[in-house]
């Protein structure tokens, strides 16, 4: 199962069009860029100053405060005047849901663009954005993100396994059958989060993203993937084990609260191999005929990454995919039943 499914993101990944954008074409998008911080004193005026640079203007950039105990709040007021089209408002609810949703019920834009304060956009990342919706209308449009790879077999890895889940929930898309999406670069129209609040799950603290494009999904909405260079956000990857199974934990907690049979589908194949791999691999010391059960199940999950990888290797500019792929495939089991299981349990923060 877990084979065919990888065909099936590669066959959505080939589908799916490179967008190019057109120069000196003005997107005629009313475009609104929601921000939600708390406590994003060390990242937020790099974003704003990414967001100066963009090659097109005409936008509205709405800031939220999420109740935040450090400068942030100081360096929204300080950096507003820096750009064209700046809203600053203080959460009145708490997380980052709320924090979104205020801003979507003020924002300007027929399109919504969400990023992190701690992205770093390409600078035609609102033009090219523009310009896709302007050519390909759709209700939810799944923006590429992509750590930015440190020095570190650690970060590496991360980038890898991070580049891994971007090209399957576009993989997903290309063959109409959309399952993930990130909030770190994701847009959509403001008519369509509107018909979806019902549907938002906002006693889950995260989730905002993959929820709203199940909502859409469900009422036959259009979701498109922008396979574009362009349209790149980059975010850094974790600086520790603790603090990646902590986001990760975070990502999985919200799984009980899915639905969609496709979702679902896709999970218990990741799980499933890993855990065959497990406990073929437990066995072995008991039984050695188990160590041929456990080879051909690591060599043929290696070898299908490896070749679904290589279709996205220079979108996603990842290096040495030979050797850093053997080595997370050999950590990859226990990670995913470990994270898996703890995101069952307990409440996650956001911040």
């Amino acid at each position: 199962m877990y084979v065919a499914l990888v065909i099936v993101f590669i066959t959505g990944w080939v589908r799916t069009p490179y967008f190019s954008v057109e120069k000196h074409k003005t997107a005629e998008q009313n475009i609104s860029v929601v921000v939600a911080c708390r406590n994003e004193e060390p990242n937020l005026k790099k974003l704003l100053e990414a967001l100066q640079n963009q090659s097109v203007k005409n936008f509205e950039l709405i800031l939220v405060n999420d109740h935040s105990t450090d400068a942030t709040r100081v360096i929204m007021d300080s950096e507003q005047s820096k750009l064209e089209n700046v809203v600053i408002i203080d959460a009145e609810g708490f997380g980052k849901k709320q924090a979104v949703k205020q801003a979507v019920g003020i924002a300007k834009g027929e399109l919504i663009v969400t990023t992190d304060a701690d992205c770093r956009p390409e600078t035609t990342w609102i033009e090219t954005i523009g310009q896709f919706q302007q050519k390909f209308p759709s209700d939810l449009i799944i923006c590429p993100v992509k750590f930015s790879t440190g020095d570190t077999l650690f970060s590496k890895l991360q980038a890898l396994e991070f580049a891994t889940l971007v090209a399957s929930g576009a993989g997903a898309a290309g063959v109409t059958m959309p399952i993930l999406c990130n909030g770190a670069n994701l847009a959509f129209t403001k008519k369509a989060w509107l018909e979806s609040q019902d549907d938002l799950h906002v006693e889950e603290m995260s989730g905002d993203d993959v929820f709203l494009l199940l909502a859409i999904k469900k009422r036959k909405g259009t979701i498109r993937f922008l396979k574009s260079a362009n349209a790149f956000v980059s975010t850094p990857s974790s600086p520790t084990i603790k603090s990646f199974i902590r986001q990760r934990k975070r990502w999985a907690s919200k799984s009980t609260a899915y639905s969609d049979w496709q979702i679902i589908l896709t999970a218990c194949a990741v799980f499933s191999i890993s855990v065959l791999e497990i406990v073929s691999l437990l066995l072995m010391f008991f039984n050695g005929k188990f160590a041929v059960l456990f080879m051909i199940l690591f060599i043929t999950k290696y070898l299908t990454d490896l070749f679904f990888l290589s279709y996205v290797r220079y979108f996603f500019n990842l290096r040495n995919l030979g050797i850093n792929s053997f080595i997370l495939s050999l950590f990859y089991p226990f990670y995913i039943v470990m994270v898996a299981l703890a995101g069952l349990g307990g409440k996650t923060h956001w911040k």
